[in-house]
Order: C-alpha cells, then sequence, then structure tokens
C-alpha cells in the first residue's frame, strides 16, 4: 500500500515542480511572489485541518517541536528548489534536489545507530556520480568546458534540508498521529516562507494574478496538488521505513524528465528544455544512476 501512495506522491511532485517553473518562467515577476503564495496556501490548509480536527493535543512537546522543525526544513528545502528551478532546467534541478535519500542514511547513522552496508555506500557513490554528471549544463566538448549549472548548489543544499525534515517528520511520527504532525509540519513550513508575505511583494502577485492562465496554475499546481503530495508523503512515511519511503519518493526526478521533455516539443511548448540527443541520453543515464542508487540504498 506504501509504495502506491509514495509512487502517486512522487508524480504528483513532479507535476508540481514542472508548474513552478512555468510560473517562474512566465507568469510571476520574481521569486518572491511564489513564496509568498506558498505561505497563503500553507495558511489555508492549516487553518482548513483545524477547523476539522481541533487544535491537536495528543503529543509531548520534543515531538511537537520535532514537526515543526520537519516543516522548517522542508519549507527551507523548497525555498532552495525553487531557487534552483529558477536559474536552471527542471529535470537537472529536480533531480540534483532529490539526492536527499543519501542524507536521510547518512543522518541514520550517528542519531538512529543504522549501519550501513558496503552495498549501500556502493550506491552512495553511485548517486554521487550521478548527480555530478546531471550538474553539467551540457555535453562537454572539452575539459574546460567541466562547468556545473548554476542551480548546482541551491538544489544541492535543497537536498539536505529535504533530508532533515524526512528525518525529523519520522521522528515525529513515532509518537504522533498523522493530523497531530501534518498541522504541526506545515505551521513550520509556513515558518519558512511567512517573510515573503510583504505588502509590496503580495501586491505583485495579485497583478499577476490578473491573467487567467496564472491563476489557474497558482491554484492547481501549487494549491491542490501539494496537498496530495504531503499527505502522500506523510501517510507513506507512517506506513513504511524512512529509508524505503525516502528512495520511492526519490523517483520524481525520473517523472520531471519524461514529462518535462514531452511538453517542450513544439507541439506544447509548456516547458523549455534541451532536446538534443545527446543531451537527452546525458540526462537520462545520469537521472537513472540516481534513481537506481537512491532505491538501493533503501531496499538492501
Amino acid at each position: 500500500m506504501w509504495i502506491v501512495v509514495a509512487l502517486v506522491s512522487a508524480a504528483t511532485l513532479a507535476l508540481v515542480h514542472l508548474t513552478d517553473k512555468r510560473l517562474l518562467d512566465h507568469h510571476l515577476p520574481n521569486i518572491d511572489t511564489l513564496y509568498a503564495w506558498v505561505a497563503i496556501g500553507l495558511a489555508v490548509y492549516i487553518a482548513g485541518a483545524l477547523a476539522i480536527f481541533g487544535v491537536p493535543s495528543d503529543t509531548a512537546l520534543p515531538y511537537i517541536l520535532a514537526a515543526l522543525a520537519s516543516g522548517l526544513a522542508l519549507g527551507i528545502g523548497y525555498a532552495l528548489l525553487f531557487v534552483a528551478l529558477k536559474v536552471d532546467e527542471a529535470s537537472r534541478a529536480v533531480a540534483i534536489s532529490q539526492i536527499y535519500p543519501i542524507f536521510v542514511a547518512l543522518l541514520a547513522v550517528p542519531f538512529l545507530g543504522e549501519r550501513l552496508s558496503p552495498f549501500q555506500w556502493a550506491s552512495i557513490v553511485f548517486v554521487v556520480l550521478g548527480t555530478m554528471v546531471i550538474s553539467l549544463p551540457a555535453v562537454p566538448h572539452k575539459l574546460g568546458e567541466l562547468k556545473p549549472a548554476r542551480g548546482v548548489p541551491a538544489a544541492v543544499a535543497s537536498g539536505l534540508f529535504l533530508a532533515v525534515g524526512f528525518f525529523t517528520a519520522k521522528v515525529a511520527l513515532s509518537e504522533s498521529s498523522f493530523v497531530t504532525v501534518f498541522i504541526y509540519q506545515q505551521t513550520g513550513t509556513l515558518l519558512a516562507f511567512l517573510p515573503f508575505c510583504r505588502p509590496k511583494v503580495c501586491m505583485q502577485l495579485f497583478g499577476a494574478m490578473k491573467q487567467p492562465s496564472t491563476v489557474g496554475l497558482l491554484l492547481v499546481g501549487e494549491g491542490m496538488l501539494p496537498l496530495v503530495v504531503v499527505a502522500g508523503a506523510l501517510l507513506a512515511t507512517s506506513l513504511g521505513t524512512v529509508s524505503l519511503v525516502t528512495a520511492f519518493l526519490a523517483t520524481t526526478p525520473l517523472f520531471v524528465f519524461v514529462l518535462a521533455t514531452a511538453l517542450s516539443h513544439a507541439r506544447w511548448h509548456f516547458m523549455e528544455e534541451a532536446l538534443s540527443p545527446q543531451t537527452l541520453a546525458m540526462k537520462f543515464a545520469a537521472i537513472a544512476m540516481i534513481v537506481a542508487g537512491v532505491s538501493s540504498l533503501g531496499l538492501f
């Protein structure tokens, strides 16, 4: 059951990332306006959950703090991913950020006393190699052209914060209900984006929303779909082990690659990914390495 939930969450997250890329490139004046919209959406989620379930009172303070920390880390992670999406292709930025299962595994060693087998260490190396390959903006013709794309630092930092977010969510879920963790986690994420809800930024956002297409993308891509992603990820994490769940969630880059490539063709022109055979082959090989590495990290 949790495998299906995790895969649906991963595919839905791919749609969210592609929508974010489209919004940042063609519909919103700056990245701060997207942050402000995310904060508004989170406030609606939290208000709705509180109206339905009430204020949670079944959890000790340490686990409440863990859920809040999880949300804050996830918020910072996704904020950094938006930066990477703004300056880089969606397939590359998302693939690099989705290396977070490596960081989850490394956190589990000192804090949970888990051990990594030689095969798992080899998987980590495999993922690192895949990340290095996809960080290149194009197929290099000379050694001097081996320079990473501009969004790589933000994408790597995003992966680190996402790992902390998923790790602390598992800690919170060990002694808290799904609903309790959801409410406090979303509150923590709201804290990460709330500083961007300045009057000037909100005015810019509302100005951009005069276009019906912008409103549609905001409501669906950063309104309804993220709720499916968050609820799915939390539900899968509560049903399965964190290392296995994150491995399946990390299949998002494959969904992004396939959808972004299809939507970049002239017939659709929704995305603007490079479509040369060499670039596509390099991306596919690197993404396959990353997905295979993080999956084997959790499965073995």
